[in-house]
């Protein structure tokens, strides 16, 4: 039967989802919050 000649379903030859492939999401990627990256306050580091 041609069902058994055709190849197999596509599903398992396409590569995995673009969902495993694409880098992991913006917000991972995106540098931390400012409030961690900016200095201490000026009430500390003024004398």
């Amino acid at each position: 039967p041609a069902e058994e000649e055709k190849p197999k379903p596509t599903e398992e030859e396409k590569p995995k989802p673009t969902e495993e492939e694409k880098p992991k999401p913006a917000e991972e990627e995106k540098p931390k919050p400012v409030e961690e990256e900016k200095p201490k306050p000026a009430e500390e580091e003024k004398p």
